[in-house]
């Protein structure tokens, strides 16, 4: 059973009463009197999807992924709580002919195609901020640097009137650059800019410089925008 947004009201009665009580029997849980045998179905469910636990001495309880997942809850319906995703996104700068430049993405895949931004990706759950860091930018680069992390960006990107994504961004500053750079990444191809191009490409998408900027300040940072996307 995979987590989704709506669950079915008889396994929230049961996945709540086991998050409040801790371990039950059977009878302690049922506190609607629901039909036994329709409320012994959506246990079992529960049990075969790894959710629930069962002792041999007919006792329930939450599964280490079930506390995780009654956590997400909604108190007063039968949802789970939607959340942004977390990823990180890597600023590196080079000095060329007395300017400034700066690595960025132009993204090949959807969506955002065509966009420009600064190489990332997402942090994988359980994964330390940095080593996300470390390894997003050795696969979009094939570079390894030294990392800071300088602040944090929460951008929700909203297109024809709705939040299509909603992202919690670490920004890292990346210095003492060591490997060949890739010309593609995963995610997109390579290219050095300078800040005014940046800022002049149609194409850059919305909070780019300002996560340069947190690199920048010698402070660490946090912003939160909301980005109107005519396209995605």
């Amino acid at each position: 059973m995979k987590q989704q947004s709506d669950i079915n009201e008889i396994q929230a009665l049961i996945i709540r009463q086991l998050f409040t009580h801790g371990s039950l029997r059977f009878s302690q849980i049922n506190v609607r009197a629901v039909p036994s045998d329709q409320f012994s179905y959506h246990l079992r469910q529960l049990v075969k999807h790894g959710l629930v636990d069962k002792t041999d001495e007919g006792v329930y309880s939450l599964s280490v992924r079930g506390r995780s997942q009654a956590v997400l809850l909604d108190t007063k319906s039968n949802h789970f709580i939607r959340q942004g995703f977390v990823a990180c996104r890597i600023v590196l700068s080079r000095e060329r002919n007395g300017q400034k430049q700066y690595l960025m993405q132009r993204r090949t895949k959807v969506p955002y195609r065509g966009s420009i931004s600064e190489p990332g990706g997402k942090i994988l759950f359980g994964e330390d901020i940095l080593v996300a860091a470390r390894r997003n930018l050795l696969v979009e680069t094939g570079l390894i640097c030294d990392l800071e992390i300088c602040g944090i960006v929460h951008f929700k990107d909203e297109y024809k009137g709705k939040v299509v994504q909603d992202k919690f961004f670490f920004v890292i500053r990346a210095t003492a650059p060591k490997g060949e750079l890739l010309e593609m990444g995963e995610t997109g191809q390579n290219v050095w800019m300078t800040l005014q191009e940046i800022q002049a490409d149609s194409a850059t998408h919305q909070g780019v410089t300002d996560m340069i900027g947190l690199t920048e300040t010698g402070a660490f940072g946090f912003a939160e925008q909301r980005h109107v996307m005519h396209e995605y």
